[in-house]
């Protein structure tokens, strides 16, 4: 039973940290494409 536990715990933080670094990456990826010297008014 605690063997279950470690692992569940374990693909828990695991998963957050792949969201987070997956969220970066995208935000890194869309600040890339902004150009605001190309912006109308």
């Amino acid at each position: 039973m605690e063997t279950m536990a470690i692992i569940l715990y374990t693909l828990f933080w695991a998963a957050i940290a792949i969201i987070l670094i997956y969220l970066i990456i995208r935000r890194v990826q869309i600040k890339e494409k902004e150009n605001f010297e190309e912006r109308d008014n």
